[in-house]
């Protein structure tokens, strides 16, 4: 890994640029054939997914490369995650994204699709809910959010990435952690981590209606 590259919290200005990962890597290619608008509201989405994670995490750490080279600093990754004793504390993200989040909410209030979209979100958030919760009840923390942008991946950002929340998980007490994704992404890392495949349910609905196959990982700390 370059020497510029280096972990650091999530700050309010960088949630446009993850939200723009989070477009390209789950967005983009459902909205090849949408319109102009379609295209706009999926972009809120991908804002909303970035939030919503910031938002329940209690840590949000980015990989970013400061090389003066580069006209902008780029973001390269992110990982949040929930340590169960600190959310009992009242530590939380929510104060990253509190803008984000109010500009979500005037838009769902003025727009039937995007509220459609949410309704659908929520309806899926509650089904990952279920069926993670065995996995809930036997750790100690959650990694919410883990993604690597498309040009950084195989540069050995995401094994540092989730070492720094693995190391955060261990110092809060907890002994195990769990993380929900599906067939949507590409979770060939976690296998290769030795992760546990603890609870799966094939061929279900995932957000959109789209059919996916939902994973539950556990992972020893």
């Amino acid at each position: 890994m370059k020497d510029s590259v280096h972990l650091r919290a999530v700050r309010s200005s960088d949630i446009a640029q993850l939200a723009t990962i989070m477009f390209d890597t789950w967005y983009a290619q459902d909205s090849q054939e949408a319109t102009v608008q379609q295209r706009e509201l999926l972009h809120s989405m991908a804002l909303f997914d970035v939030a919503h994670y910031c938002e329940t995490s209690t840590h949000a750490m980015v990989a970013v490369d400061d090389d003066p080279h580069i006209p902008d600093m780029d973001i390269l990754g992110v990982a949040m995650w929930r340590n169960d004793t600190d959310w009992e504390q009242g530590i939380n993200q929510k104060d990253v994204v509190s803008n984000d989040l109010n500009a979500i909410a005037k838009l769902r209030s003025s727009s039937a699709q995007f509220n459609l979209m949410m309704e659908e979100f929520e309806a899926d958030a509650a089904r990952t809910l279920e069926l993670a919760e065995a996995a809930a009840q036997s750790s100690g923390a959650e990694l919410r959010l883990f993604m690597i942008a498309q040009h950084a991946r195989g540069l050995g950002v995401g094994k540092r990435l989730l070492g720094s929340a693995e190391s955060s998980m261990r110092l809060s007490g907890a002994q195990r952690y769990y993380l929900y994704t599906d067939s949507e992404c590409d979770y060939s890392f976690y296998d290769h981590r030795g992760m546990t495949r603890a609870t799966q349910a094939l061929q279900v609905p995932g957000p959109g209606g789209k059919i996916v196959d939902k994973y539950i990982y556990m992972q020893n700390l």
